[in-house]
């Protein structure tokens, strides 16, 4: 009789993980060339690593169903399942009356795409033109100035990422936009972005690219810099944030 062993059993999962991570590196690139040739391979498996880790603790570990998730890892960012511009998501995640996992996945991509086809466009064209906007803001839009000084910061950043980004905004809605420039206030200041021109940066890139952005394995500049235990001078961290920023979003836009 055919005896495997430990060691061998677990060579023959690893096998079968590192294929199975194969497969989805393939499908990756077909549908997310972009995204793919900009990442670099190595970078994509750390994403496709983490996607499947955050998809197991919902169930969802066929392999179709893994596709949709990191699928939408790419298009809404890798912790959309957190952000607080998505509650729409945690909510199917844990929807704990959809019983069939595929169920959830599909519910789950469903309501995504009708959310980026609001937001985004059909053709992606309003979120390209809110990476544009971005990349053409000046520093000193970063903090009021003028009549704008009569506004709190928070009221001053909802009308900051309305102009950025409109569609956007009106999908999320009122609410949760607050939300998370409440959320993104708090983060920033924990990375010692304490001046204002910081924390706008901070949120606009929540609002743009995703509440995780910060950890995000699709952003390994952003969590460079803020975690780079050497930078503690608030200014000079958010400018090279900004301006790291700037070089990616460019890349993407060329």
């Amino acid at each position: 009789m055919l005896v495997m062993r430990d060691a061998q059993m677990t060579t023959f999962e690893q096998a079968a993980v590192h294929n199975f991570e194969n497969r989805l590196l393939e499908h990756l690139k077909e549908f997310f060339p972009r995204h793919c040739e900009i990442l670099g391979e190595e970078q994509v498996r750390k994403v496709i690593r983490l996607g499947i880790e955050r998809a197991e603790q919902y169930e969802l570990v066929s392999e179709r169903d893994l596709h949709l998730y990191v699928g939408l890892m790419f298009m809404l960012g890798s912790y959309f399942d957190q952000d607080p511009q998505l509650p729409w998501a945690a909510r199917i995640l844990k929807d704990e009356n959809i019983v069939d996992p595929s169920d959830r996945a599909d519910r789950l991509h469903d309501r995504a795409m009708a959310f980026l086809n609001e937001a985004a466009g059909q053709e992606s064209q309003y979120e390209e033109r809110a990476l544009r906007k971005f990349c053409e803001l000046p520093t000193s839009a970063l903090s009021r100035t003028g009549e704008d000084k009569e506004l709190s910061f928070g009221d001053y950043m909802l009308k900051l990422l309305y102009a950025l980004f409109p569609e956007k905004y009106q999908a999320v809605g009122d609410p949760a936009i607050r939300q998370l420039v409440r959320q993104g206030y708090q983060s920033a200041r924990s990375y010692g972005l304490t001046d204002e021109k910081g924390s706008a940066i901070y949120i606009s890139l929540m609002f743009v690219l995703g509440g995780g952005f910060d950890s995000d394995p699709q952003y390994p500049w952003a969590e460079a810099v803020l975690k780079d235990a050497e930078s503690v001078d608030s200014e000079k961290k958010w400018e090279l944030l900004y301006k790291s920023a700037l070089v990616r979003l460019g890349q993407w836009l060329a």
